[in-house]
């Protein structure tokens, strides 16, 4: 599902993309996971959107057993200031 949201954003010419903690709030999937799946992806779709940025709110469904620090903290040891180089043609 993540990657596809990347491909489909590609194939509708975006440049830019708004992310969240995709599947961590009331589905309580570990934020670090997720987190990680998103790094994945974000090296996979290197030099295809300028800028990525992931609004990630902790509320009433964070905090619980998967993901006892909520979901901005792991989202931000794995992501924050990540910089992909852009492959070399």
């Amino acid at each position: 599902k993540i990657e596809n949201i990347f491909a489909i954003a590609y194939h509708h010419k975006h440049d830019c993309l708004i992310l969240s903690a995709f599947g961590c709030g009331a589905f309580k999937n570990p934020s670090d996971h997720i987190a990680s799946i998103f790094k994945s992806v974000i090296y996979q779709y290197a030099g295809f959107f300028n800028t990525i940025y992931f609004a990630i709110v902790d509320d009433h469904n964070t905090g619980n057993k998967t993901n006892p620090q909520g979901n901005l903290l792991p989202f931000q040891e794995i992501l924050d200031g990540l910089i992909v180089p852009s492959p070399i043609n």
